[in-house]
């Protein structure tokens, strides 16, 4: 008897630990959610930047209130008899126009800015860097940081975050581009800052890796979880290194991983699952932790989903004419609850005004 008491009491322990199930696509539905009011109480979308032949990503804010967006020229569909082109880098000044801050941008892909001004791409594949750079956009200064793996150049460097310890964590996948795939594995990388008497590269370590396309990345306000965003066509599959979180052939979903103090990542929890139908492209937070999730793709319609860290979806909007995003960033200083949308497709950049605020890098 004792013995089936304690057994009892440890099934009991075990269900209160285990990790509620994730949201399925089947539960996103067409209601609008209880706390939509609340994330978006009048959502009016403002038209930013249009006329762009490619992809529109990569939203990151600096300190003065500039934003920056990047402009993926892919060569399907943006080159010409004179060639094919190496994709922009645009900024919107405060109160500003959108203007040309780099090109050729070597096809940059996501942004990140820290607290210190400094601009981190990750440059991607179609004739692009494959590699990852940092500017500082306060003197100009532009070097590169990452450029290969045990001896093999990165397939395409696709998004970045930066946490406070100015750890750079980025996604490299395939998806488009005629270059030879040289990392042999879909992963995700940290850069860790080198010794002021350093030179060269910086360290560089494959924090996770398997079979599925992890796309998007973003870091919690305190740092100390990962999340990753699915987002596989079905193409370039590897098949070739370890178990992914989600079935890897066309999946879509969010997952995030506790980070120990050294930046590395624990268990994976699954917090959306698109179930094959759907993807989950770039991220970005707010100061309370919820997660705005840019869905390009799924039945239950593109847009931009958000999600608490439990992985509850308390709001959800829909872009104009069902366009399709695939980043979103907030503004900062006066800005900062202005949330920025870029889409594929169409080549246009939204912003609208929320009711949070977003979170924005500090030390």
């Amino acid at each position: 008897m004792r013995r089936m008491m304690m057994l009892a009491g440890l099934v009991l322990a075990l269900q209160a630990h285990a990790q509620p199930a994730p949201m399925r696509l089947s539960q996103l539905g067409d209601a609008a959610p209880a706390r939509q009011q609340e994330f978006f109480p009048a959502p009016s979308f403002e038209l930013v930047h249009t006329g762009g032949c490619g992809v529109m990503e990569g939203i990151a804010s600096a300190s003065d209130g500039s934003v920056y967006f990047t402009e993926i020229t892919r060569s399907v569909g943006c080159s010409d008899a004179a060639g094919v082109q190496g994709g922009r880098i645009w900024v919107v000044p405060p109160g500003g126009t959108p203007r040309i801050f780099r090109e050729p941008s070597n096809m940059a892909a996501g942004l990140a800015i820290d607290a210190q001004d400094r601009l981190v791409a990750a440059e991607g594949a179609d004739y692009g860097g494959r590699r990852v750079s940092v500017t500082d956009l306060r003197s100009g200064s532009y070097r590169v940081v990452a450029y290969f793996h045990e001896n093999r150049q990165f397939n395409a460097p696709n998004d970045v975050a930066i946490d406070r310890a100015g750890r750079i964590f980025f996604s490299d996948l395939r998806l488009f581009g005629p270059e030879t795939i040289e990392q042999r594995i879909n992963a995700v990388y940290r850069l860790d800052p080198p010794e002021a008497s350093s030179k060269g590269l910086w360290p560089v370590s494959r924090i996770l890796g398997n079979d599925a396309k992890m796309n998007g990345v973003e870091l919690s306000p305190d740092g100390q979880t990962l999340y990753v965003g699915h987002c596989d066509p079905g193409t370039n599959a590897l098949g070739e290194q370890g178990r992914p979180a989600l079935d890897r052939t066309g999946a879509g979903g969010l997952v995030a991983y506790p980070l120990d103090a050294a930046g590395r990542p624990g268990a994976p929890r699954v917090l959306l699952d698109l179930e094959k139908a759907g993807c989950v492209d770039g991220m970005t937070t707010d100061v309370d932790g919820n997660l705005y999730l840019a869905l390009p793709s799924a039945p239950s319609g593109p847009g931009i989903y958000v999600l608490t860290p439990d992985g509850a979806l308390v709001a959800r909007l829909t872009l104009p004419n069902r366009e399709s995003p695939v980043n979103v960033g907030f503004g900062r200083g006066p800005e900062a609850g202005t949330l920025y949308v870029a889409t594929v497709g169409v080549g246009k950049v939204y912003r609208l005004r929320t009711g949070k605020v977003g979170f924005a890098p500090s030390r």
